[in-house]
């Protein structure tokens, strides 16, 4: 999916920035906070997404919010930047700079990962979850269906900047 990738890549956005070294591990968005840069050689796009040349993501805490900047190059030489904030309590945010999508709900469930879905008129159109690893030198975003969460085939990689 076109947007499988992108969603993939907001919702890393969402977790990094410079101030992501004083947000406390704790914080409930802490997977997705730093500031992250596309690994092309360690991710794997599933069928009809939007390939991506570079790509740089940057979350932020912002009180019990996520913003995320993602600022895109893709392999047709398009630069797209998309960004939205919300919570982790599932209330939609607005989502700008991407084609096709309007909203995003996340959730953090009870395991250290965040749960995206994003929407375009009130209608799911590509979910993901987002794992940071251990040492915190990477995090991985898998594509998940919008409604069944049933992984899908997409994995993107960023390492922190």
């Amino acid at each position: 999916m076109r947007h499988t990738a992108l969603a993939l890549t907001l919702l890393v956005a969402m977790a990094t920035r410079q101030q992501a070294a004083t947000v406390s591990p704790a914080h409930p968005a802490a997977p997705l906070l730093g500031d992250w840069q596309l690994n092309l050689s360690r991710t794997h796009y599933g069928p009809n997404v939007d390939r991506r040349r570079r790509e740089r993501m940057t979350c932020t805490a912002e009180a019990e919010k996520v913003r995320c900047v993602i600022r895109s190059i893709r392999s047709d030489g398009r630069e797209l930047t998309g960004q939205f904030t919300a919570s982790l309590d599932g209330v939609a945010g607005a989502v700008t700079g991407i084609p096709d999508v309007d909203a995003v709900q996340l959730r953090r469930p009870p395991v250290p990962l965040i749960d995206a879905t994003f929407f375009f008129r009130g209608t799911p159109v590509f979910g993901y979850r987002a794992y940071q690893a251990d040492d915190g030198r990477s995090l991985m975003i898998m594509s998940v269906d919008p409604v069944t969460r049933t992984a899908a085939t997409t994995v993107v990689v960023y390492d922190r900047r």
